[in-house]
């Protein structure tokens, strides 16, 4: 019987070189820089989707109705709508008006000749 194949002797590498140390430490920066600066420019909110215009009327809409929050499977509350409120704002800007459905207590403080911002309509942001 022939005795096992003898294993390899262990492989001794040389160390690194103080130049590549330095190059995988200025790439590691490097990534770590374009990661930061991602996560920062992110965090920004989109400023060119806002528009700011004056009231130039209020519309209400009785049409009194209950919405209902879930949250997964259960409900999570009700309230009642007393109808819908709309703000017609002008932006000189964009040469036209604007119908904004807002919140009860927005229409309640808002006053015509009043300045309000917005977002822009959905059909007219870009890259969607």
């Amino acid at each position: 019987m022939n005795p096992p194949p003898a294993k390899p002797g262990l492989v001794i590498v040389p160390s690194t070189a103080k130049r590549d140390a330095i190059i995988g430490g200025i790439i590691g920066l490097l990534v770590l820089a374009f990661v930061g600066y991602g996560v920062m420019h992110m965090s920004e909110p989109v400023t060119g989707n806002k528009l700011t215009g004056t009231v130039v009327e209020k519309v209400f809409t009785p049409r009194k109705e209950s919405q209902v929050s879930f949250d997964g499977r259960r409900i999570e509350g009700t309230r009642e709508i007393a109808g819908e409120y709309l703000l017609k704002v002008r932006v000189e800007a964009q040469k036209r008006t604007y119908e904004v459905p807002v919140e009860q207590s927005l229409y309640d403080a808002k006053k015509v000749g009043d300045s309000v911002t917005f977002l822009r309509p959905l059909s007219e942001q870009g890259g969607g």
